[in-house]
């Protein structure tokens, strides 16, 4: 009984705090969204206005859809070139004491695909493969793809507020992403995090001596800082190859909690920017849509018992579960725990949660993906009761709904006809053996569905670093990224020009009856896609 009672405190604790976190957040979002004064405009303003003249930005001139995916691709694009030569330079670069080489071309394709598209899948261990040089490089890189996903969320709210509103600037949405939000809360987390423990050095080594004589010698860096923003903004790649399942990255209950804080907190923020802008009701039913689900998931997962092989006691099962739960849902990908040591349930309902994308999903593409699941309920129910489709006042045109439908088929696409190109070439049995049976299913399709969902946590690791395995999940990790963001900007983009009806919607957007249409038809749509899959490898 005491232990539940210590599950259910550390739930409400955890969760209560990233809820009254993302609320401030949200409503400072709003801000951004409307271009609004924000608190302390004027010295925030003198930064941007100085970092918009230092790169020739015009904040005043506005991009209409395919402008501002093209700004997004070209400014990853320069990000991409510069990660690829460094890690394809690393051992000629400073601060490698240890002696370690560059990465082969098809880990470096992968490893600079993961980190510009948020992914951070890893099929290398950072504290055996990289130098300080190039974890602080892809910790730059920790801060530009979230940046970009939170851009492209704030300018897809923008044509549902008035018409005529425009999508932004994009580079005027990413500075300040990166400079009001990013930066300021990672660096107070990283300073949080250095208070408990966790080592932040530009030293790659540290070497103590030993009670009974000679010496060990551990591997430190840049960690706090690495860890604030790998969780603040859904990235998920460890320093170290354990993740957080190191005792140097994550010491205790305290940093545990900070990190599930940071996870949610910027994907539950645009919810209720989203309340905020177009009616509270509204945000609570897409809020509602989102939390009953988690809860209901967790509960689901909990009933067996996970571990206790592979689990760390610092944590226990619960604790275990519950951090796997923050992670895979916002689509960030970081582990305190070995995937295998969960239970079935457990790892059925993380596959849930990377296959909607939606409970809430990464920053920014997480909520734009609700909002497709949104349209595409709206749509379903319209045919049903014989009225035209609307969300918040504007018609849903064919056009909408197709470019919705494209960007649910992606997902499913880029997960089942990798996995079978894997099998059918031999890819499989190179690195799992000819019996992998269920397990190994279960392993191939936890790949490439985090890969394309740009979660990033997997079960090969290492395994994986082959020449197929790297490239075939980095143009997964690419197609999974950008495409649906192209997609969606379109549909942002059809919203900008149409016309609002000040008469009551047809279908409301709020309330219980849409709330729950809303989840039965995002699981069944998911089920249809995905289910015999998950029958075939983790219940196999």
């Amino acid at each position: 009984m005491l232990a539940w009672v210590a599950d259910a405190e550390l739930l409400a604790l955890s969760l209560g705090l990233t809820l009254a976190l993302a609320y401030y957040l949200g409503r400072y979002m709003v801000h951004l969204i409307r271009g609004t004064p924000r608190p302390f405009e004027g010295s925030i303003a003198r930064i941007e206005n100085f970092v918009f003249r230092l790169a020739g930005i015009d904040p005043k001139r506005s991009m209409n859809w395919k402008e501002y995916v093209v700004a997004l691709i070209l400014l990853d694009a320069v990000f991409a070139i510069f990660t690829f030569a460094v890690l394809g330079l690393q051992g000629w670069l400073p601060g490698d004491p240890r002696g370690f080489g560059p990465f082969s071309w098809d880990l470096n394709f992968n490893t600079t695909s993961s980190f510009i598209t948020n992914t951070n899948l890893q099929h290398y261990a950072g504290d055996q493969s990289l130098t300080v040089t190039s974890e602080l490089v892809l910790m730059l890189n920790q801060f530009v793809a979230p940046a970009s996903a939170i851009a492209v969320g704030l300018a897809f709210l923008r044509p549902f507020i008035k018409k005529g509103a425009g999508l932004g600037n994009f580079y005027v949405d990413f500075v300040r992403s990166m400079f009001t939000i990013l930066l300021p809360i990672a660096f107070v987390s990283a300073i949080l995090l250095m208070a408990i423990g966790i080592p932040q050095t530009l030293n790659g080594t540290l070497t103590t001596g030993l009670i009974g004589g000679g010496s060990q010698t551990f591997v430190v860096g840049p960690v706090a800082g690495f860890d604030a923003i790998m969780e603040l903004g859904q990235n998920g790649g460890g320093y170290y190859g354990s993740n957080l399942a190191s005792p140097f990255a994550n010491p205790n209950g305290l940093s545990e909690l900070i990190f599930l804080v940071l996870m949610l907190v910027i994907p539950l923020a645009f919810i209720f920017a989203y309340g905020e802008l177009v009616g509270r009701g509204r945000g609570r039913a897409l809020m509602v849509a989102v939390l009953a689900p988690f809860l209901a998931l967790l509960a689901y997962a909990v009933t067996t018992t996970s571990g206790p092989v592979g689990l760390e006691t610092r944590f226990g099962g619960f604790g275990s579960v519950l951090f796997q739960f923050f992670s895979i849902s916002s689509d960030t990908g970081a582990t305190n725990a070995v995937l295998s040591g969960l239970s079935p349930r457990t790892g059925a309902s993380l596959f849930t949660f990377m296959f909607v994308q939606a409970i809430p999903g990464g920053s920014g593409v997480g909520f734009m993906t609700l909002v497709i699941y949104a349209f595409l309920t709206l749509f379903m129910v319209g045919l049903m009761v014989g009225k035209t489709p609307e969300f918040l006042g504007m018609k849903i045109s064919g056009w909408d709904v197709k470019l919705a439908v494209l960007t649910f088929v992606v997902h499913p696409l880029m997960i089942l006809v990798p996995a079978a190109i894997a099998y059918s070439t031999g890819n499989v049995t190179a690195i799992l053996g000819a019996h992998s049976g269920a397990a190994g299913f279960t392993q191939v399709f936890y790949e490439y569905t985090s890969a394309s969902a740009n979660n990033g946590s997997d079960y090969l690791g290492t395994l994986a670093n082959t020449p197929f395995w790297n490239v075939s999940t980095g143009i997964v990790m690419l197609v999974g990224r950008y495409v649906p963001i192209l997609l969606m900007m379109g549909i942002a983009g059809s919203f900008a020009t149409k016309d609002r009806r000040d008469t009551p919607e047809p279908i409301k957007t709020d309330g219980w009856p849409f709330t729950v249409t809303l989840i039965g038809v995002t699981f069944v749509l998911t089920a249809l896609a995905f289910l015999p899959f998950l029958i075939l490898g983790i219940f196999g």
